[in-house]
């Protein structure tokens, strides 16, 4: 789990932490000096014990032997506090011994005129030891000469410092919550209140309240980071307005070019529907005047109207191809197979006109999925590309195979990685989203379509067959079709080497 911290909790913690450990450093230091201190007096004293013991025996040699030593001795260690103590000759005879005096061991603290102190536990966390180990040469006592050993007690020391202690860790808490509390304040208000009101200006700013301004009076970075961000607004407010009036104006212009191009396309169909009416029309005219001079017999009267009925029917044909495709709308759809249903479409065109002396070759895939579209829709667009591939072979002779084959293709989702809304998931820079897709590919080794051709194709009425042959909707309809389905129509051409349509339809719907 992230444990979130913001920046007033961070600051303040940052505070606490130097603050206790430059308050606790500091104590610790005065505990030490403290310490150090009296562990020096306790040295001195130690030592001034040593020479006032080893003088007196000294002094008095000529006239002590070792009991009145011994009792010389007690004597100057009771003034002086001392317990412990031993005093051994040159030759290690014990002329006294009282309590317990240890033997080796410590940290050895001074060595000076012959006296020796050493130093038992303490260290520099656990505070200044147990006592003092003293031993002293006494090189000037005559008969008596020899070492003396004692030892000093370091409880005074240590309760004293007890006290000191308590002392500073009292200290340390109240130095701490004061310098803690005023930095706190302090930092409050000169950083941390002055960032989140930059941060609320940020969020007005983001939710569109462009004209969202920051007021910090500082001179210090913050004011700076302020005024920055003051100016980077009005920037972004100013970038704003003019996108605004650039898309209002971009709106218009489209509205505008859409009128024309609607305007345009409406003239090109109502000149692609005179142009193809026209000639029929034409026809039965110039029929209808034969018969109007009535200078046929009875079987020319019948040949003339059967031949004006093949014109009208034309024109018929014309009229309901362009009412299909201005009825594109979706029809019921069905889970078709796509296999069965191309079958089905090259069986019906073997008694077609088009289709003699033609064969078809299939290549079809197994284990196609079905998709969902109107039958009847998708059949019409099977029959145009079937026909119009029949068609273009028959105007250029030698073998006559139409190749279909079926398959499933993965293929990209166009626009797949971009973020349209900002709750979209991100897409990572190398991530792609695939669409599997029936796959209908018909082929011929007809004439081709030229470069120039191929741009206009799937315009309406747009033909490069013979007058008689086509009407230039075929194609426009099966697109208008599959858009209107979900589907899409590509198509490959080189001149005098054939065409291949491809029609895709997406897995499961259309």
């Amino acid at each position: 789990m992230n444990l979130k911290i913001g920046i007033r909790a961070q600051l303040g913690l940052g505070i606490a932490l130097i603050t206790l450990a430059g308050v606790a450093f500091i104590g610790l230091m005065s505990i030490k000096i403290v310490e150090d201190r009296a562990l020096d007096w306790k040295i001195r004293e130690a030592q001034k014990t040593a020479r006032l013991a080893g003088s007196s025996i000294a002094q008095l040699s000529p006239w002590l032997d070792e009991q009145k030593a011994a009792r010389l001795l007690s004597v100057v260690m009771s003034v002086a506090g001392v317990r412990d103590y031993s005093l051994t000759t040159s030759l290690g005879r014990s002329v006294i011994k009282k309590g317990k005096v240890p033997q080796g061991g410590g940290r050895p603290l001074s060595a000076l005129d012959g006296i020796k102190i050493v130093r038992h536990g303490g260290g520099w966390l656990s505070g200044p030891g147990t006592l003092l180990h003293v031993s002293s040469l006494l090189s000037d006592g005559g008969p008596l000469a020899g070492r003396l050993e004692f030892t000093l007690p370091l409880n005074d020391i240590n309760g004293e410092l007890s006290v000191v202690r308590k002392f500073l860790i009292i200290y340390i808490v109240l130095d701490s919550a004061i310098i803690i509390g005023f930095g706190f304040i302090f930092l409050s208000g000169s950083i941390i209140n002055p960032i989140r009101r930059l941060t609320e200006a940020a969020s007005h700013i983001s939710d569109g309240s462009f004209g969202e301004r920051v007021d910090i009076d500082s001179d210090n970075e913050i004011g700076l980071m302020a005024s920055s961000f003051n100016k980077m607004a009005e920037r972004i407010e100013e970038e704003i307005n003019t996108l605004e009036r650039v898309n209002n104006e971009l709106v218009s212009a489209q509205e505008e070019v859409l009128r024309s191009s609607t305007l345009a396309a409406v003239g090109r169909l109502a000149a692609g529907i005179a142009h193809e009416i026209g000639n029929p029309l034409g026809a039965v005219g110039g029929y209808l005047q034969i018969l109007e001079r009535g200078s046929l017999n009875g079987e020319e009267e019948k040949d003339i109207i059967v031949r004006a009925g093949r014109e009208v029917s034309r024109i018929d044909s014309i009229l309901r191809e362009f009412l299909e495709f201005s009825r594109s709308e979706k029809k019921p759809l069905q889970s078709v197979d796509v296999n069965a249903l191309l079958l089905d479409s090259i069986h019906g065109l073997e008694g077609h006109r088009d289709f003699k002396d033609m064969t078809v070759k299939t290549d079809l895939g197994e284990g196609l999925p079905v998709v969902k579209i109107n039958e009847g829709k998708l059949r019409q667009v099977f029959v145009n590309l079937l026909v119009n591939a029949a068609q273009s072979m028959s105007a250029t002779g030698g073998e006559a195979v139409i190749r279909a084959s079926t398959s499933v293709e993965k293929i990209p989702v166009k626009g797949a990685n971009l973020r349209r809304r900002k709750g979209d998931r991100p897409l990572t820079g190398t991530e792609e989203i695939y669409r599997n897709y029936v796959s209908v590919k018909i082929t011929d080794s007809g004439c081709g379509v030229s470069e120039e051709d191929a741009k206009k194709i799937f315009d309406p009425f747009y033909t490069t067959k013979e007058v008689g042959k086509g009407t230039g909707l075929g194609l426009f309809v099966s697109q208008s079709i599959l858009k209107v389905y979900g589907g899409q129509i590509d198509f490959e051409s080189k001149v005098e080497e054939g065409s291949t349509f491809t029609v895709r339809l997406p897995r499961g719907r259309v």
